[in-house]
């Protein structure tokens, strides 16, 4: 039995021998990394349950937007309040790149953030402390670029050529055309949605309607 578990180990180790040879020797002999991949960062952003998505948890959303069909825009905010699970200056939102992020307010005092593909990472200078509560309102705007009848938001006209504005974002996320948390695995605990269009259009929406 010595010998085989022997023979396995050199089997196994001699590989390694054979490349431990000068550092100096990769460089010159033209090898490197590969360059990081854009579009896999992207996608790790986009599905991973990282660090600044689990530090918190969804309690509520107000999408607070006005939609104009003449310039295909949208424009308004989202109050996102979230219950913080550990201490930690740091959470991730996500918004399509392609849309503005005009502001971020927490108490009246606007919030530092960076943007990283769809990722919105805001920063708290005081830092989120665990078991705290906090509402946010994240301000935006932009021209969302249709994905087809499944990509997202769409501005298209009836059959009689009024103004016909939809959404359908399973498959790319509401993050193509509102901010959220937009990850499964935390859904929100209750939302309101308030849109203004022109006179003449009427939003139709999930939940209860609540008035003018």
């Amino acid at each position: 039995m010595s010998s085989i578990l022997l023979a396995l180990t050199l089997l196994c180790t001699t590989p390694v021998s054979g490349v431990a040879a000068n550092p100096a020797s990769a460089a010159l002999s033209g090898v490197q990394d590969p360059e990081p991949d854009p579009q896999l960062r992207k996608r790790q952003l986009r599905g991973e349950y990282g660090r600044y998505r689990a530090n918190n948890d969804l309690t509520y959303y107000h999408l607070d937007i006005r939609v104009s069909p003449e310039s295909k825009s949208i424009r308004g905010k989202v109050t996102v309040g979230f219950r913080m699970l550990s201490d930690d200056n740091r959470i991730q939102l996500d918004l399509n790149s392609e849309l503005s992020v005009d502001k971020i307010v927490l108490d009246s005092q606007e919030l530092p953030y960076q943007r990283e593909f769809n990722a919105v990472f805001i920063d708290h200078p005081d830092g989120f402390k665990a078991g705290k509560e906090y509402s946010l309102d994240f301000h935006y705007s932009g021209y969302p670029k249709s994905g087809g009848r499944f990509g997202g938001i769409s501005f298209d006209e009836d059959p009689a050529g009024r103004p016909w504005i939809y959404t359908a974002c399973e498959g790319p996320g509401s993050s193509y055309w509102w901010p959220s948390k937009d990850q499964w695995r935390d859904e929100v605990e209750s939302m309101d949605i308030s849109v203004a269009v022109p006179n003449g259009l009427t939003d139709v929406s999930n939940g209860r309607y609540m008035g003018k």
